[in-house]
């Protein structure tokens, strides 16, 4: 009975050992990003289920970065998206990122997708999706 005692006792101690050692490697070597400011807008169906969100942030990663810099994702599923269809995203009046629909259904921009970078943003600004004319979809925005 002690031997077995003893033998759960080491795992738990090593386990906990190396959990303490990856978070102390983390510490040192993992990379440090310094927010702005960060926020988001979800667009949400009938019945609550996410479909799309919008995410912004100005940030900085400490030691690589030395200012820092816009960053923007743009995901988005319904079924009203045509493969070769432009999507635009705005914020309020401003185009922030613009791409085409590579993949019936669906959409997804990153970094690469943007138009024009935001210095500032503030709570309730309004995201609004538009292609095919006319505005789709439009969600104020939150911190995230």
């Amino acid at each position: 009975m002690d031997t077995l005692f003893s033998i759960v006792l080491y795992i738990l101690y090593g386990f906990f050992g190396l959990l303490l050692l990856l978070f102390i490697l983390a510490l040192l070597f993992g990379k440090r990003v310094k927010k702005q400011w960060e926020f988001e807008a979800e667009f949400r169906d009938a019945s609550g289920r996410e479909f799309g969100e919008f995410d912004i942030e100005m940030s900085r990663i400490e030691k690589e970065e030395p200012n820092f810099s816009f960053k923007a994702k743009f995901k988005l599923r319904h079924d009203s998206l045509d493969v070769g269809q432009r999507v635009q995203v705005y914020l309020d009046d401003m185009l922030v990122m613009e791409g085409v629909v590579e993949s019936a259904g669906r959409i997804y921009l990153k970094d690469a997708a943007i138009v024009n970078a935001l210095s500032e943003a503030r709570k309730g600004q309004v995201c609004r999706v538009v292609y095919g004319g006319q505005e789709q979809f439009a969600e104020p925005i939150r911190p995230d």
